[in-house]
């Protein structure tokens, strides 16, 4: 484990303030997952305080937390105005302890996948923001 130059290992990362929360459905699931298609998925995107860790996001789908368990869910998250976009968490869990995810607001698409067990989850969004999701114009 890496030290930081003050001698000590940094301080863990917080989710701050309120998520987001946005309302998926489930279109596609293989492996031994509790998604199913059609399945609902509610998906929270929380600001962190973290230099490079921004963002927390945890997904929940048919009541089972798919992603972002207990002090896991952090991600480098790109921001447009007050509203994270993007995350690419491109570690499983056999090399951070959790699944890989990719979060996409301007395609309206969620991608939880692993190899440890193999399972893949597409989560599509509804409801998003005006200028979000599949048809909306570029900026």
């Amino acid at each position: 484990m890496l030290a930081s130059s003050c001698g000590g290992s940094p301080p863990p990362v917080e989710p701050v303030g309120e998520p987001t929360v946005y309302a998926g459905r489930v279109v596609a699931a293989r492996g031994p997952t509790m998604a199913r298609v059609g399945g609902r998925c509610e998906v929270e995107v929380q600001r962190a305080d973290g230099a490079y860790l921004t963002c927390r996001i945890r997904i929940r789908c048919n009541d089972d937390l798919v992603y972002g368990l207990a002090g896991a869910g952090f991600n480098n998250c790109r921001e447009e105005g007050a509203r994270f976009v993007f995350a690419n968490d491109h570690d499983g869990t056999r090399r951070d302890g959790d699944p890989r995810m990719f979060f996409d607001l301007h395609a309206g698409r969620i991608v939880i996948s692993d190899d440890d067990p193999d399972v893949e989850v597409l989560v599509d969004l509804m409801h998003l923001p005006r200028g979000y999701g599949p048809g909306a114009s570029d900026p």
